[in-house]
């Protein structure tokens, strides 16, 4: 039995030019940097997120901000005197802004704290066929600073990852 040796790509240098040729258009075509990775994805705008070392869960609502929006925000800013009142959110809510840094774009972060006992009991429904009866409206779920400025960071370096669709 005879084989025929083929060249691999690794040693045709003219498929290895088109194939960079092609990964550098798709990147133009994307407006992605050169430096931009294949291992990043697209993601979800809506998610549940838990950073590490954290106690609870968190659903997080990612909206792209338009120029207008931004310029609205901007105007509340300075021309409010009462600059509290701009972003009143309730205790277990936190929103901050992020600017992805691949496109620039601008998005604006709502973080609500999931319930421990909601969690726990989708968990008990859904994997043990278990439905339980934990009173979930005496639980008070409420950011602190810390606890804000703990997400706010791990998020953060987490959707770097990530594109926003």
């Amino acid at each position: 039995m005879s084989s025929t040796n083929s060249p691999s790509s690794a040693d045709n240098p003219e498929e290895n030019r088109q194939a960079e040729t092609g990964v550098a258009q798709y990147r133009s075509s994307q407006h992605l940097p050169a430096d931009f990775t294949c291992l990043q994805h697209i993601h979800p705008s809506v998610f549940f997120y838990r950073p590490p070392n954290d106690f609870y869960h968190y659903l997080i609502k990612c909206n792209e901000l338009t120029y207008d929006a931004i310029m609205r925000l901007l105007k509340m800013l300075f021309n409010d005197n009462d600059k509290e009142n701009n972003m009143k959110s309730k205790e277990n809510e936190y929103i901050f802004f992020y600017r992805q840094e691949y496109d620039g774009r601008f998005y604006q972060i709502s973080c609500e704290i999931v319930s421990p006992l909601l969690v726990n009991n989708c968990l008990s429904k859904n994997f043990l066929g278990i439905e339980l009866q934990q009173c979930m409206e005496q639980e008070h779920l409420a950011f602190n600073v810390d606890q804000k400025d703990f997400l706010e960071h791990h998020l953060k370096q987490y959707l770097s990852q990530y594109i926003l669709n």
